[in-house]
């Protein structure tokens, strides 16, 4: 484990008297440098802030949070550097360290941190954290990516909250508001958010007030959000993958065709935009089944009548979206009240069957289009 890490032989004074010369303040989240990293630390009190490396003893400063019994984090940081020690009890429970684009988690990450903490001009700071908000953090250090790049242009920050809470996460959200403007961190664990971390260059809040502060930032200036997930301790390994479609622009290009008669249907009935709204909704009920058509995951849109993918494109592509706009149309029928809304679109698609034969015979795709096109 890594606790076995948490004594380090680097001998000097802890805090060399009248010896403290201020290093430049950063919020957490940030380097000395300013660069942004994705290091966002709740804290619920400072123990010591701003000590120098140049005139502090690292092993003493830890031996102090060990007698101390800290539950909380020790950080280094240098420019373009960040390190964490994560403490219970007094004792380390896990570590990471974050340069550039590297990253190390764990009794690795523990050494070079003791390692770094021997240079000079360094900044150490000592926070003190509940301790099951540093468990949760020190176990969410294995999450997986689950949405990635999503903007606040997509979705609203409380949207995507409550669909987590429905998903029961347990893992985080990592938000960025643009321009340098700050960062987010806002914990899950069981789908409730139970701490949250916001800091910008003008402040660093905790708790609730930073959940509500970085959803009004976001709501002002925008953002992107990154979803991590834990995974559960008797998750099955990842299923062997699929090879994935080559030369999927055919393909696309008649499930574009398909997608762009069911909504052009639903237009004509004094209704435009609903069948985006309809389709959006059923993907999202389908995430779980056809994750890789979820518009969280952002691979996945249908705009200006034409469908983008992000990535190869899934074995399954056509009988998942088959089955959502299925599903589209039963519920553009319910809303719209038209019990011919399916007669509608097959007359819409008349002919599809000839022009793209050759792809519905490529792809064996007649059972996946049989309630559209004739």
């Amino acid at each position: 484990g890594v606790a076995a890490t948490r004594r380090f032989s680097i001998h000097r004074h802890l805090i060399a008297p009248g010896n403290r010369p201020e290093i430049p303040v950063t919020a957490p989240g940030a380097t000395a440098n300013g660069d942004q990293t994705a290091m966002i630390l709740p804290k619920e009190r400072s123990v010591y802030a701003n000590l120098n490396t140049s005139f502090t003893s690292f092993s003493e400063l830890l031996t102090d949070q060990e007698e101390r019994g800290l539950s909380g984090f020790v950080r280094l940081s240098f420019p373009g550097y960040q390190g964490a020690l994560f403490m219970v009890a007094g004792q380390v429970i896990n570590a990471l360290e974050e340069y550039g684009e590297g990253r190390t988690v764990g009794a690795a990450a523990a050494a070079a941190i003791a390692e770094k903490a021997a240079g000079k001009n360094g900044r150490l700071d000592v926070d003190a954290a509940p301790s099951d908000v540093v468990e949760l953090v020190a176990q969410v250090l294995d999450a997986r990516p689950l949405y990635k790049d999503l903007t606040s242009s997509f979705t609203s920050l409380e949207r995507l909250f409550t669909k987590l809470q429905q998903d029961a996460l347990t893992g985080y959200v990592e938000v960025i508001l643009p321009d340098g403007g700050g960062t987010a961190m806002v914990l899950f664990q069981d789908g409730e958010p139970i701490e949250s971390v916001f800091s910008s260059a003008t402040e660093s809040l905790t708790g609730f007030d930073a959940r509500t502060a970085v959803v009004q930032s976001v709501a002002a200036l925008g953002g992107t959000f990154n979803v991590y997930r834990v995974p559960a301790v008797d998750e099955p390994p990842l299923p062997a993958a699929v090879a994935p479609i080559a030369d999927s622009s055919p393909l696309l290009g008649f499930w574009s065709e398909v997608c762009a008669g069911i909504e052009a249907v639903a237009d004509s009935l004094g209704a435009p935009g609903k069948f985006g709204m309809a389709l959006r909704e059923v993907l999202v009920s389908r995430a779980d089944t056809y994750p890789f058509l979820d518009p969280f995951a952002a691979e996945f849109e249908y705009k200006d009548k034409a469908i983008q993918f992000e990535g190869p494109l899934p074995a399954e592509f056509s009988t998942a979206l088959g089955a959502c706009l299925g599903d589209t149309v039963a519920k553009l029928a319910f809303q719209l009240k038209r019990a011919d809304f399916e007669d509608r679109v097959r007359r819409q698609l008349a002919g599809a069957s000839e022009k793209h034969a050759a792809v519905i015979e490529r792809w064996s795709l007649a059972e996946d289009v049989r309630e559209f096109v004739a």
